[in-house]
């Protein structure tokens, strides 16, 4: 008899899970054994915190922590008991497995009455219920094996945890404590890849030192881990903490001790939470590629203060824009040199001149409009206001003739020839149509230049007689070549241009 009547009945269960514990050992396989030294072990010790609850110090003890005591016991005999059932199913041994974990079930569901009439000083608790036997279902392993991280200071309980894990086919990393757990984070990848070292923590919340709930919240502080989700461990009185925890972003709970079939799920659960998750992430990642690659493509084709208010405003509204110079180029008898030679042979030489066209263009700070065939159109004071426009637009031009120089010597072709137009004065530029988006220059001043270069010499820079008085201050020396007729505009004026 125990020095408390209201004790009996819960020392004569543990009584019997010794001795059936002390039956299994002969019908156990030698590399069972451990198992059983562990269960008999634990049960030992729950008989020993029971019989505390009676002693000298029982004064000190509060209700949370000797359920707390009494039920991590009780844990290490139902994980290694379910294990060991698992492992002898179909053997003679299995019906005294069986009944050991019977036992133990009817010990676990009365701890709150037990502990509340002992220290409460009752002299009579109900006997232990009739716990039913709640066999799971065959382990099976899960579809999607993970990499868990066990985060628990109790050696038994880190030990069952990691067994259970793996016989579901997941890998799992064990930590004593919380700062061993955050030291394994911060040393290992955290990319979406197979590099990444963990998808899921097991983390207890009773730990010396740092508890549960610190290293939760050191988690879900750091960015780097901000998603890894958290399956918190717990014990029936802890679910105030539990509570603290999901709201600090964990994402489910288990209490102990835990059943085999709870694991499994909720594990998978959280297992493939983070699946989706990290396939959101990986969608939201593609579409802002695709996103970039399309902002991207947009400003090859039309200038950055334009796509900057399409993307702001979805469309971009004509403006009037005083004082730009307007630039034409073109090749003088390319329709000629095309059709004596196949497309294969003309294209490159074409490119090459295209291409440098555009880097003197933008090293003169000339803004290219388009090129239309042979043809090259560029703009300077356009949408950044500069000071001389039309110097800017000769000593284009004059790149522009040096490189339709240098690519005749590569080539050792018929001497190519372009004519090249400036005019200054006041356009409207805006973007037209929403499919293949085309910014463009319009009015009188863009006419008046193409007709410049129309009426030009070949191999020359012709400057209207407007563009010639903006850059005559400069020193420049041109040659005047009287008016023209230039169609739609009636007299015009020209000047050759010819050095600085």
């Amino acid at each position: 008899m125990s020095p408390h009547p209201a004790l009996d009945p819960w020392l004569d269960r543990v009584a019997q899970m010794a001795q059936v514990t002390l039956d299994l050992r002969p019908h156990t396989p030698s590399e069972m054994a451990g198992d059983v030294d562990r269960i008999a072990s634990a049960t030992d010790l729950l008989a020993d915190r029971m019989l505390a609850l009676v002693g000298p110090d029982r004064s000190d003890l509060r209700p949370s922590r000797v359920r707390h005591d009494l039920r991590t016991p009780l844990n290490h005999v139902l994980g290694y008991g379910e294990m060991l059932r698992e492992d002898l199913g179909g053997t003679p041994a299995e019906p005294a497995v069986s009944r050991l974990l019977q036992l133990a079930r009817q010990v676990l569901e009365g701890i709150d009455d037990l502990v509340e009439t002992v220290l409460s000083g009752g002299t009579r608790t109900p006997p232990p219920p009739a716990a039913r036997d709640l066999r799971p279902p065959a382990v099976l392993r899960d579809q999607r094996s993970g990499r868990i991280l066990v985060v628990d200071d109790n050696e038994a309980n880190n030990d069952l945890l990691r067994r259970h894990l793996e016989r579901l086919g997941h890998r799992v990393t064990q930590a004593d404590d919380g700062e061993y757990a955050l030291e394994l984070l911060a040393s290992a990848p955290t990319g979406r890849d197979s590099d990444r070292p963990f998808d899921l923590v097991l983390l207890d919340i009773v730990m010396p030192g740092m508890d549960g709930i610190e290293v939760l919240r050191a988690i879900k502080r750091d960015e780097r881990w901000r998603d890894l989700p958290v399956l918190m461990i717990s014990s029936l009185d802890e679910l105030g903490a539990v509570a603290r925890c999901i709201e600090l972003g964990a994402a489910d709970y288990l209490t102990k001790p835990f059943e085999p079939v709870l694991l499994r799920a909720r594990v998978s659960a959280c297992l493939e939470a983070r699946r989706l998750r990290d396939q959101e992430v990986d969608y939201l990642t593609r579409i802002e590629e695709e996103r970039q690659r399309a902002a991207d493509l947009l400003r090859v084709i039309l200038p950055d203060p334009i796509v900057d208010e399409l993307e702001r405003t979805n469309e971009v509204k004509p403006r009037r824009h005083d004082r730009v110079a307007v630039l034409f180029c073109d090749i003088v008898g390319f329709t000629r040199y095309c059709d004596a030679r196949e497309p294969e042979e003309v294209l490159p030489h074409l490119q090459r001149l295209v291409v440098a066209w555009e880097q003197a263009a933008t090293t003169h700070g000339l803004l290219k409009i388009k090129t239309i065939g042979d043809g090259f159109m560029a703009a300077a004071g356009l949408l950044q206001r500069v000071d001389n426009p039309v110097e800017r637009c000769v000593r284009c031009a004059v790149d522009l003739v040096r490189e339709v120089e240098a690519l005749q010597a590569h080539a050792g072709e018929e001497p190519w020839s372009v004519r090249i137009g400036v005019h200054v004065g006041p356009v409207v530029a805006g973007v037209l149509g929403h499919r293949q988006f085309q910014f463009d220059l319009w009015g009188d001043t863009v006419n008046t230049a193409a007709r410049v270069e129309q009426h030009g010499t070949p191999g020359g820079i012709t400057l209207s007689a407007r563009a010639w008085d903006e850059i005559a201050p400069t020193g420049a020396v041109g040659t005047p070549l009287g008016a023209v007729d230039a169609k739609g505009k009636g007299a015009l004026e020209l000047v050759r241009f010819e050095r600085f």
